[in-house]
């Protein structure tokens, strides 16, 4: 491992180090000081990863930094790192410590402001992203082949829609035209038709009156005072 690697402040960590981490002794427990792979630690209060076993406080506390930059680095009477998105704190009597995220602190433990947070383009972040940039080609490609055929079949339902209408136009004028036609031709035809003639009928002629007893016309008898009274004959009763 490189020197500008391997040189900054140890990992203050609960529990053990990890494989390809240096174990650099512990502090209060129960945290243990941790260094990346390859580097030293020589012991101090607050212990440095140096690239040898000479001692690399000086050159730490004029431009501090942790040894590995995915850590965030505390002070708190000396500087200490601790993994990101963990909480570096004090306790009660000069130690620190770093909680995890869920980490509710108690009465004698106060957090701690970060001094310098991880850096992250050492995040394995970019690993999705650069799958996200090979895979949204294939994710457009897909919405906007469908698109092609939608389209086409839109378009040519449309022009049948035109069609349709532009026949039935079409054909409602051809119909209209002809119920006119046959109105026209059966309007002439009536004209042509000869009238029958109107003649002067002849004059009314009065019935005759009807007639009472063979036809002779009935009148009545003037009637006097000295005049007898008769009766009609037997055979006209």
């Amino acid at each position: 491992m490189d020197e500008a690697s391997s040189f900054g402040w140890a990992l203050r960590k609960n529990g053990s180090c990890l494989e390809q981490e240096v174990d650099c002794g512990p502090t209060v427990p129960p945290f243990r000081n941790c260094c990346p792979k390859g580097s030293y630690c020589p012991h101090a209060n607050n212990v440095a990863c140096c690239p040898s076993k000479e001692f690399c406080d000086d050159a730490l506390n004029a431009k501090p930094h942790c040894a590995n930059s995915t850590w965030d680095l505390y002070i708190n009477g000396g500087y200490f790192c601790c993994l990101q998105g963990t909480t570096g704190f004090a306790k009660d009597g000069g130690s620190n410590g770093c909680g995890a995220p869920d980490y509710h602190l108690k009465s004698t433990e106060t957090s701690l402001a970060i001094i310098a947070s991880a850096s992250a383009t050492h995040s394995t972040s970019s690993t999705p992203t650069s799958v996200a940039t090979t895979t949204t080609p294939s994710i457009t490609s897909t919405a906007t082949d469908p698109s092609q055929p939608t389209n086409a079949a839109s378009s040519s339902a449309n022009k049948g829609a035109i069609a349709g209408g532009v026949v039935g136009g079409v054909a409602g004028v051809a119909i209209i035209a002809a119920l006119l036609w046959f109105f026209l031709i059966r309007s002439r035809r009536q004209r042509s038709q000869p009238q029958p003639l109107i003649t002067a009928g002849e004059p009314f002629k009065q019935p005759p009156i009807p007639a009472e007893l063979d036809g002779n016309h009935v009148a009545e008898l003037e009637s006097r005072a000295d005049q007898p009274v008769a009766e009609l004959p037997a055979h006209y009763r």
